[in-house]
């Protein structure tokens, strides 16, 4: 057989398919394209046939070679497993065969059980679609009844081995703490990684959880909005994402037909069905883009468990506006002008920055477009090295409201770094800025893992000064102790996303450049990173010990992105993991300890099974 076109990087690069995709997919979606491969598809449905493989940031396509039509195979929340499993195909020629890929995909299917109705094949989800509402939607039955995928063999999601989702896997969307409620004067009190656009004078009433403190019980009831931005067909298998019952022990993957567990528990049957691809080359990154989507929307949809996180970035119902790409490039433009201007209060700044951070959330093209020139990302590493650790301004070390203002632009700035990198690990760009000027990448790496400095309290001589500027010291301290517990987390987020740029280096998913035995050096040479390392340690103690309350979603993400530079420092730093290891031994003995995770985790989160896996290689390595 013919090897299929040659591979590499970036991961659109076929003008043909390319303009055939812009033509048939809604511009959302087609914006939401991640990569595409040539490849030979089997599967219950497809029988050896070489196609293309289409990856969107929630859905797998399959369109033909040369593309024709294009049809939905495989959702990433249905997903179990994605392996490269080592094999040589006999289907293949002697030469194809040494360089194959076999990707096998493996996503858990809804089953009409046989007592109630059976299947009538696989069903074909052809584009266009008409759009509709994504909320409360409703299943449509065709006159020939319910049409479902089949599946080649019946196994409980129970019994299916724990697999590793995070060898070669990105996220971040994102960010990875919860959304904050409003803003006084600049400071923004006890909020995450995204908010929505507050009047910087006004406070809102709605409040969140912050990312240090845990919360008695997650809303696993209700059912959690998909990111927006594509429509589904009329016809098509509900829409419902991830959701468990009240006691958070039971987890429901994937399509839901009927309104209530008990109800679908007694009509509907789950099994696993595969998806084999086999990409005739030894340079294709197919694989690690699928893992990376993959985990990219396991974090995306753990955090839309979060209410507040949902409801700030789901567009209000009769209020969407027709997409185009031509408006969202406009709106980029205007707010990267207005950041570059050099009479910007930091006051204005942050307001610009949340305003981009909600536009790059609901449209990736955004995110493309940060990375497209470098300008803005060294604009942003800049800012950050202006007030950290210590501020520029000598008048920040002595005033404590300046130096609360300055932290919380500097969180708003590592989260909408966080933003851009998580999603992005397709754009070529992105490496391009990264590799252009490594001495911005080194500031920014030794910024996240130093502590920021605050000022010393003055001294006052008046007793009635003395006892008012009391309370008001008190009031400034705990908020800025606060606000360096979050920036903690916001910069955990953002190592996260870096380390995964440099482990998708090793991979080989972009340049060899970058490669996490290069970045573990450096780290490990600056001496921040041994107080950084054990404030990780510590929240994770701290978290796992906490009265065994159950963990928000955005604690749950922050303890799987924490998870990861650990189990990175134990295995590519020899330095770092004998630290943890001669400092911390007892720490993972009494308290790191797998009946504290179960306890603290909810079943419901997506993200529960990857952080129990990476929990089990933390707790290997430590040993």
């Amino acid at each position: 057989m013919a090897s299929p076109l040659p591979s590499g990087f970036p991961a659109r690069r076929n003008s043909r398919l390319d303009v055939f995709l812009r033509r048939h997919l809604p511009p959302e979606v087609y914006d939401a394209v991640r990569a595409y491969e040539p490849c030979i598809v089997v599967s219950n449905s497809e029988n050896h046939i070489l196609k293309y493989v289409v990856l969107s940031d929630r859905l797998v396509y399959l369109t033909e070679y040369p593309p024709k039509s294009i049809r939905r195979v495989v959702a990433l929340r249905d997903v179990v497993a994605i392996d490269l499993i080592d094999d040589y195909p006999e289907f293949l020629s002697s030469p194809d065969r040494e360089i194959s890929q076999h990707i096998r995909i493996i996503y858990s299917s809804t089953f009409l059980k046989k007592e109630c109705k059976k299947s009538n094949g696989v069903r074909k989800f052809l584009f266009p679609f008409h759009h509709t509402k994504a909320i409360n939607k409703k299943v449509k039955e065709e006159k020939n009844g319910l049409a479902f995928w089949r599946s080649k063999e019946s196994r409980s999601l129970n019994e299916s081995p724990l697999r590793d989702q995070q060898e070669s896997s990105t996220p971040s969307k994102d960010s990875t703490l919860c959304p904050r409620p409003g803003l006084k004067k600049l400071s923004l009190h006890g909020q995450g990684a995204f908010r929505p656009l507050p009047s910087p004078s006004r406070r809102s009433s709605q409040s969140a959880p912050t990312t240090g403190k845990a919360v008695s019980e997650p809303s696993c009831t209700t059912n959690t909005k998909e990111p927006q931005g594509l429509p589904d067909h009329n016809n098509s298998i509900s829409e419902i994402p991830f959701k468990c019952n009240g006691n958070g022990n039971e987890f429901y993957l994937g399509n839901s037909l009927l309104d209530s567990p008990s109800q679908s528990n007694s009509n509907l049957e789950k099994k696993e069905s595969e998806l084999h691809l086999y990409v005739i080359s030894t340079t294709s990154s197919i694989f690690l883009h699928l893992k990376s989507s993959w985990n990219n929307y396991i974090i995306k949809a753990t955090l839309l468990q979060d209410p507040f996180y949902a409801s700030e970035f789901s567009p209000a119902i009769g209020s969407q506006k027709p997409y185009r790409s031509e408006e969202k490039i406009k709106h980029f433009s205007q707010l990267k002008s207005e950041l570059f201007l050099k009479d910007n209060s930091l006051r204005r700044i942050l307001s610009l920055l949340m305003e981009l951070k909600v536009a790059a959330q609901k449209n990736f093209i955004l995110k493309r477009l940060f990375w497209k020139t470098s300008d803005l990302f060294y604009f942003l590493v800049n800012k950050l090295h202006e007030y950290l650790p210590e501020s520029r301004d000598k008048n920040a070390l002595q005033n404590q409201s300046q130096r609360v203002d300055e932290l919380v632009a500097c969180i708003e700035i590592i989260q909408t770094l966080v933003l851009m990198f998580r999603e992005t690990e397709t754009e070529s760009s992105r490496l391009n800025t990264l590799a252009a000027k490594k001495g911005a990448l080194f500031n920014l790496l030794v910024i996240l893992i130093s502590e920021p400095q605050i000022p010393k309290s003055c001294p006052v001589f008046d007793i009635q000064l003395v006892a008012d500027s009391a309370l008001v010291r008190m009031s400034f301290d705990a908020e800025l102790q606060k606000l360096i517990l979050e920036y903690t987390n916001t910069a955990t987020a953002l190592l996260y996303e870096i380390l995964l740029v440099f482990q998708q280096g090793n991979l080989g998913l972009g340049s060899t450049k970058f490669a996490i035995s290069w970045i573990m050096s450096f780290l490990q040479s600056c001496p921040p990173i041994i107080t950084f390392v054990a404030s990780i340690v510590k929240q994770v103690v701290r978290g796992l010990s906490a009265s065994f309350q159950l963990l928000s979603p955005c604690q749950a993400v922050l303890l799987y992105q924490q998870f990861y530079i650990l189990k990175s420092c134990l295995r590519h730093s020899r330095t770092l993991a004998e630290y943890i290891r001669n400092n911390y031994r007892e720490e993972f003995r009494y308290f790191i300890h797998m009946p504290a995770l179960q306890k603290r985790l909810p079943l419901c989160y997506p993200i529960t099974q990857p952080t129990t896996q990476l929990f089990h290689e933390v707790l290997k390595l430590v040993e």
